[in-house]
C-alpha cells in the first residue's frame, strides 16, 4: 500500500506530471487536458451523472454503478483526445479525511513525526479502519509548525484507480478538490481569507491566515430540492460565520474576504445571490482567479482541476 501513500504525498509536495486531470463527484464527471507547450487548456468536458452512480464515503463502497461511470469516462476521454495514459484524479471530498494540526515543535525524525500525527488522527477518528493510509505535509511558520494530513482508505481509492485502469489510464496523483483551489489564490494579496467549495452533497471550508492553511472543515449534506435552496444557504451562512469566528478567536487575525466556488450544475446563481445577500463579508468567486478562455459555469466547475494542473 506504499504506492497509495506516495500518490497522496505527491499531491501535497509537488505538482503532478500528468497534463490531464479528471474529477469525480456525486453529480458530474469533469476533465481537462492541458498543453504545457502552448500554456493553455486544450480540451475539457463536464458530464452530468445520474443520482446514485457515485455515493462518496470514506468508509463504504463509492461506485454504485461502475458500468455507467465507465461509459462516462470513455466519453470524457474522447472529448479530451488523450495522447498519454498518465492522469491526475480528484476524488470526492467526502471520500477522504483531511486535517490541519498545530504544534509548538516537531521532532526532526520523520518516523517520530509520523507517530505523533497518527496519534492525533486517531484522537479525531477513534474507529480508524485497518486499511487507512496517511500522508503528511509540514507547514512551517514563525509562530508554529503545522501539519496538513490526509487519510484515505486503500479500498476506496482502489475503486477509482481500478476503473481508470480498465480504460488503460494510470492514476499518478490523487488530489483533494478544495485544496486544489488553494493554488489559485494570490496568497500575497489574500493573506487572511476563507475558501469555500460547495458541492451537491458537501460543504468544505479552508481557512487561510498569513497565506497558510490553518483549518480544514468538511460538512456533508443530503441533496435537497430547489425549493429548499434557501434553507441550504442558511446552513452554509451559519457554517461560514462559525468558522470565521473560530479562526479569528484562535489565530488573533481578522478574516478579510471569502472566496467561494459553487460546484453545482443547477441553482448555482440562485445560491450565490442568496449568499451575497446574507453574508457580511466580501464574497468573491474563485473563477475570478482564472485567466483562461472558458465560460463562467465552466470556470466554476473546472476550477479544482485547473488549480491542480496550472
Amino acid at each position: 500500500m506504499n504506492a497509495l501513500l506516495d500518490r497522496i504525498k505527491d499531491y501535497f509536495t509537488q505538482r503532478p506530471i500528468p497534463h490531464s486531470v479528471f474529477q469525480i463527484s456525486s453529480n458530474y464527471l469533469s476533465g481537462i487536458r492541458f498543453s504545457a507547450k502552448e500554456g493553455k487548456i486544450k480540451n475539457y468536458f463536464i458530464l452530468p451523472l445520474d443520482k446514485g452512480v457515485i455515493e462518496p464515503s470514506f468508509s463504504k463502497k463509492n461506485i454504485k454503478n461502475p458500468d455507467l461511470l465507465e461509459k462516462k469516462i470513455r466519453e470524457g476521454m474522447e472529448r479530451l483526445s488523450l495522447s498519454e495514459h498518465n492522469i491526475a484524479c480528484l476524488i470526492p471530498e467526502l471520500s477522504l479525511q483531511s486535517f490541519v494540526f498545530s504544534f509548538d515543535s516537531l521532532p526532526a525524525s520523520r518516523l517520530e513525526r509520523e507517530k505523533i500525527i497518527r496519534f492525533r488522527i486517531k484522537k479525531q477518528m477513534p474507529m480508524l479502519p485497518d486499511d487507512a493510509r496517511f500522508s503528511f505535509y509540514l507547514i512551517r511558520s514563525n509562530k508554529s509548525e503545522k501539519m496538513l494530513a490526509a487519510v484515505a482508505r486503500a479500498s476506496v481509492v482502489q475503486e477509482y484507480e481500478e476503473l481508470f485502469s480498465k480504460l488503460r489510464l494510470k492514476v499518478r496523483t490523487i488530489g483533494v478538490p478544495t485544496l486544489s483551489l488553494f493554488n489559485l489564490i494570490e496568497k500575497d494579496k489574500e493573506k487572511n481569507s476563507l475558501l469555500i467549495s460547495i458541492e451537491e452533497d458537501s460543504l468544505c471550508l479552508v481557512a487561510i491566515v498569513n497565506s497558510e492553511i490553518v483549518l480544514y472543515r468538511l460538512k456533508s449534506y443530503i441533496p435537497d430540492s430547489e425549493a429548499n435552496v434557501s434553507g441550504f444557504v442558511g446552513n452554509i451562512v451559519k457554517e461560514i460565520e462559525n468558522t470565521v469566528n473560530f479562526v479569528e478567536d484562535r489565530e488573533r487575525e481578522r478574516v478579510h474576504s471569502v472566496w467561494i466556488r459553487v460546484g453545482l450544475l443547477e441553482n448555482d446563481e440562485k445560491m450565490l445571490r442568496l449568499l451575497k445577500e446574507r453574508l457580511s463579508f466580501p464574497l468573491k468567486g474563485i473563477e475570478a482567479c482564472l485567466n483562461v478562455e472558458l465560460g463562467l459555469q465552466e470556470k466554476k466547475i473546472l476550477s479544482p482541476l485547473i488549480g491542480q494542473i496550472l
